[in-house]
């Protein structure tokens, strides 16, 4: 079983929206560090267009239950 993390919706919306305006990385005080970095670094991806689309999901593989 995996380790489990909350992240705080908050500090992501606020992390993603700086990386994708392209803002300085400054976290606000009052944000969760953590939230607002995982945020910040996939909004800074969007804006590079490295993520143009959603990665698909690890289990999801191409064929299996179709017959």
């Amino acid at each position: 079983m995996g380790v489990q993390m909350i992240i705080d919706l908050d500090s992501w919306e606020a992390g993603y929206a700086d990386g994708e305006l392209g803002r300085a990385f400054q976290c606000p005080p009052e944000r969760d560090l953590m939230s607002y970095s995982s945020g910040y670094r996939v909004g800074r991806a969007y804006r590079s267009g490295t993520r143009s689309k959603a990665p698909r999901p690890r289990y999801a593989r191409a064929g299996v239950g179709r017959a």
